[in-house]
C-alpha cells in the first residue's frame, strides 16, 4: 500500500514536541550530568572496587541464639556458597547487648572497630595496606535482633559498574516516560489545545449558500489563529452582501421581465389566428413561468418564506386547469389522476404550483405533439408528469437539471427550467428525478416529505 504523507497540524505539532523533549533530555545529559556528576564521580573513584555489602544480609539472616546470651552462626547455603568462592571472607556481628560471632580470620587492624562497632551505623573502610583490604560494617535485622555485621575481602563491585547500572535504570526510566509522554500526555495536550481550531473547522463545514450569516467562533481559537478566523469572518461578510447585491438584482430583473412578457402575451392572443401562434403562446407562457420561477426563489431565500400546509391534489388541478388549453391547442390530452385522499406537505403553494407548471409545459414543448400528458398524484407525496413522446436518455437525465444545459443545441429553450424547478423542490427537502413513461416517454417526478399529523 502507497504511503501518503500528511500535513495535519496536531501530529506535526506532537512529532515536533517529542523531538524537542528528546533533545532537551540529550543536551542535560551531556551539558549537565555526565560533566558535572558522571564525570567527578569516575576521576574520584578511577577504578576503585567497593564491597558488596550484601552480604551482610546473608550473614545476619543465619545468626541463631544458643542460649538466650550467645550467638551461633548456622550457615546456609548462600553462605556456605560465599565460603566456597571467597575463601578469606570473614564476618563479625555483635549484638546491643554484648553478644558477638565471628567467622573467618579478621584483620588485626579491624579488632578495636569490632568492640566499639555500636558506636557507628554503618560505613566503608580501605587501608593503605592492600594485602588487609577493605570493611564494611552494616546494621542488620537477625533472628536474634538487630546486630552490627562487619565483613570484608568478600565480593567486591567496581564503582564503574555501579555507576553504569544507576545510569542505565535511570536511562531506562526516563525512556520509558519519554515513551508515555510522548505516546499519551502530548497527544492529549496537543488535542485539547487544538480544539477550538476544530471547532471553527467544524462551523466552517456547515457553512453554504443557504446559510447566511454563519461565521466562524473566536472561542478557544489560538491567538496565531485568530488572524485567519477574523479573515474569513470578513471574506464571508464580503460574500453575504454581494449575494444580497446579485439576489436583488436578479429578483428585480424578473420581475421587469414580467410586463414585457404580458403584454407580448396578449399581443399574440389579440391577432388572428396564425400558424405559428400555438407554439409562440407555449414559449412565452414558458418565460412567464421562467420569470415567476425567479421571483418565487428570490423571495424564499430574501424573505425566508414561512411554509403552510398545501393539498398536493389541489397544486395539481390548478395546473391542470389553467394549462388543459394549452395543451389541447398544441395537439395534447393533459389528464390528472388525483389521489383518492388528501395529500398534505409543508410548502410554498405558488412556487410548487409554478414549477410543476414548467413540467408540464415542458411535456408540452417536448412531447412530439401528441398523445397524452398524464398529471399524478400518489398519497406517498409525490406528483409524476408523464409524456408519450420521444423521452430522455438515461445518460443525459442527470445533466437536464443543471443550468443552461439542453439535450441538443435545435432545442428551444434557455435551459434553466427544469434547474429552477430543482431548486424550488429542494427548498421544500424534496428531490426530483427523471424515467420513462410506461409508453416510452419522459416522466418527471416530484417527492415530497409528507406533513407530520
Amino acid at each position: 500500500m502507497k504511503w501518503t504523507k500528511t500535513n495535519r497540524l496536531e501530529r506535526k505539532l506532537t512529532f515536533r514536541m517529542v523531538q524537542v523533549q528528546i533533545l532537551a533530555l540529550l543536551l542535560f545529559f551531556g551539558a549537565c550530568v555526565f560533566p558535572l556528576v558522571v564525570y567527578p564521580i569516575f576521576n574520584e573513584l578511577g577504578d576503585a572496587k567497593t564491597l558488596d555489602v550484601t552480604v551482610a544480609e546473608q550473614f545476619a539472616q543465619s545468626l541463631r541464639s544458643a542460649d538466650g546470651r550467645t550467638i551461633v552462626v548456622a550457615p546456609n547455603a548462600r553462605l556456605q556458597q560465599l565460603f566456597a568462592e571467597f575463601p578469606r571472607i570473614w564476618f563479625h556481628a555483635s549484638t546491643e547487648s554484648g553478644a558477638s560471632v565471628s567467622i573467618g580470620e579478621m584483620p588485626a587492624i579491624y579488632r578495636e572497630v569490632a568492640q566499639r562497632s555500636w558506636d557507628f551505623e554503618s560505613f566503608d573502610a580501605r587501608t593503605l595496606n592492600s594485602g588487609t583490604g577493605g570493611m564494611g560494617l552494616r546494621t542488620e535485622e537477625s533472628p536474634v535482633g538487630t546486630v552490627r555485621v562487619m565483613t570484608g575481602n568478600g565480593p567486591v563491585v567496581s564503582a564503574a559498574s555501579l555507576i553504569g547500572w544507576i545510569l542505565g535504570a535511570l536511562g531506562a526510566g526516563i525512556a520509558v516516560t519519554v515513551v508515555i509522554v510522548s505516546a499519551v500526555v502530548i497527544p492529549i495536550v496537543v488535542r485539547r489545545e487544538m480544539r477550538g481550531l476544530k471547532a471553527a473547522a467544524a462551523q466552517a463545514r456547515l457553512i453554504h449558500s443557504h446559510a447566511r450569516g454563519a461565521r466562524l467562533s473566536l472561542h478557544d481559537v489560538p491567538d496565531e489563529v485568530a488572524p485567519l478566523v477574523l479573515s474569513v469572518n470578513d471574506a464571508l461578510s464580503r460574500l453575504d452582501e454581494s449575494y444580497v447585491a446579485r439576489e436583488r438584482f436578479l429578483a428585480d430583473s424578473a420581475h421587469e421581465l414580467r410586463t414585457p412578457i404580458a403584454i407580448m402575451q396578449t399581443r399574440i392572443e389579440a391577432e388572428d389566428p396564425f400558424p405559428a401562434q400555438t407554439r409562440l403562446l407555449v414559449d412565452v407562457a414558458r418565460l412567464s413561468s421562467l420569470a415567476d420561477q425567479l421571483l418565487d426563489l428570490q423571495r424564499m431565500d430574501l424573505t425566508g418564506t414561512s411554509f403552510v400546509a398545501v393539498d398536493l391534489n389541489e397544486v395539481a388541478s390548478e395546473v391542470v386547469g389553467d394549462l388543459a388549453p394549452l395543451a389541447s391547442a398544441a395537439g395534447y390530452e393533459l389528464s390528472l389522476i388525483a389521489a383518492a385522499d388528501r395529500v398534505v406537505v409543508d410548502g410554498d403553494i405558488g412556487s410548487l404550483v409554478r414549477a410543476l407548471t414548467n413540467i408540464v409545459q415542458n411535456a408540452v414543448a417536448y412531447g412530439g405533439q401528441r398523445g397524452e400528458i398524464l398529471v399524478q398524484v400518489d398519497r406517498n407525496g409525490s406528483i409524476s408528469v408523464s409524456d408519450e413522446g420521444p423521452g430522455i436518455s438515461e445518460h443525459e437525465r442527470d445533466r437536464v437539471l443543471e443550468p443552461f444545459y439542453r439535450v441538443t443545441h435545435t432545442t428551444r429553450g434557455t435551459g434553466l427550467g427544469l434547474n429552477l424547478v430543482d431548486m424550488i423542490i429542494r427548498r421544500h427537502l424534496g428531490h426530483l428525478s427523471l424515467g420513462d413513461s410506461a409508453s416510452g416517454g419522459a416522466m418527471f417526478v416530484i417527492n415530497l416529505p409528507l406533513k407530520s399529523a
